[in-house]
């Protein structure tokens, strides 16, 4: 019962806030912005998922430890999900703005950091 009371109340947020609305406009930003870093800069590749369930491959494992390592220096929580994967699930409350930030040390991000 305390379950669907807390449901309930997260939901009459999550409809308040719109939410919703607001992670699908995140979500198609940041998909259509890591395909053009992959395009770009060829640091990640086939670009994948829907919303903001995503996921991303780097050519080595070596190059996913190494961004792993600029992201955080960057400020970006961001975690491998696999040897040479990485997967991104934000919260509902990511915006744009931080969906932009993300971009960028993505597209900043230089071998050379270490």
């Amino acid at each position: 019962m305390i379950k669907l009371l807390n449901y309930g109340s997260m939901w009459k947020i999550i409809e308040s806030g719109d939410l919703l609305h607001d992670q699908k406009s995140t979500s198609s930003f940041l998909k259509i912005e890591l395909d053009r870093v992959a395009r770009e800069t060829g640091v990640i590749k086939n670009v994948r998922g829907y919303g903001t369930h995503l996921g991303f491959d780097f050519k080595s494992e070596k190059k996913a430890a190494s961004v792993q390592r600029w992201l955080f220096k960057s400020g970006v929580h961001a975690l491998l999900c696999g040897p040479k994967t990485m997967g991104i699930r934000p919260s509902m409350t990511l915006g744009v703005r931080d969906a932009a930030v993300f971009r960028e040390s993505l597209l900043y991000y230089h071998p050379s950091h270490e």
